[in-house]
């Protein structure tokens, strides 16, 4: 009888804790878990997230980029959404939202994307290394080459392979 009292006694506390736990950690909670590849026990954590504030950026922000990792792209494109409502100046959230696009291949969606993206923030290599990405994808070379260019002149290092294996001159 005294375990069963000690068992009901620790489920109400623990009941209590995590009801208790402010929307930030429970989004921090979340984040340290896909730092870490645990992308289920995030969703977990930034569900309750946003189901405690659902006008919360980063809750959204950060689910969407779980369910991205989980697959679940169009669920992930409606999180990027919300959080785009929320704060239409992050250029983050387009840029994410844009690779759930391009991992459909709706690579016009996301070309839009990227696009706005790098109309927030000129010099956000990822977008412009993703955005050529599409057009490549898309068979238009030249603007691949181009944002591919420039995505390299702001920093990603991940465009001058890139340009050194899709060069011309390569066969």
């Amino acid at each position: 009888m005294r375990s069963i009292l000690l068992l009901t006694a620790f489920a109400l506390f623990f009941l209590t804790a995590v009801c208790n736990a402010s929307v930030q950690e429970h989004i921090t909670l979340g984040e340290s878990y896909y730092e870490k590849g645990m992308f289920r026990e995030s969703l977990a954590e930034l569900d309750i997230a946003t189901a405690k504030d659902g006008k919360s950026f980063e809750a959204w922000y950060a689910r969407g980029k779980t369910l991205y990792e989980l697959g679940e792209y169009e669920s992930a494109i409606g999180d990027f959404t919300r959080a785009i409502d929320i704060d239409h100046s992050c250029e983050r959230a387009r840029f994410h939202r844009g690779r759930c696009y391009a991992a459909m291949k709706l690579y016009d969606k996301a070309l839009e994307d990227y696009s706005k993206a790098i109309r927030i923030r000129y010099d956000y290599d990822k977008a412009y290394f993703a955005r050529a990405q599409a057009e490549y994808a898309m068979n238009d070379r030249a603007k691949a080459f181009e944002d591919m260019r420039k995505a390299k002149k702001f920093g990603n290092s991940e465009a001058s392979l890139w340009l050194e294996v899709h060069s011309p001159e390569q066969p």
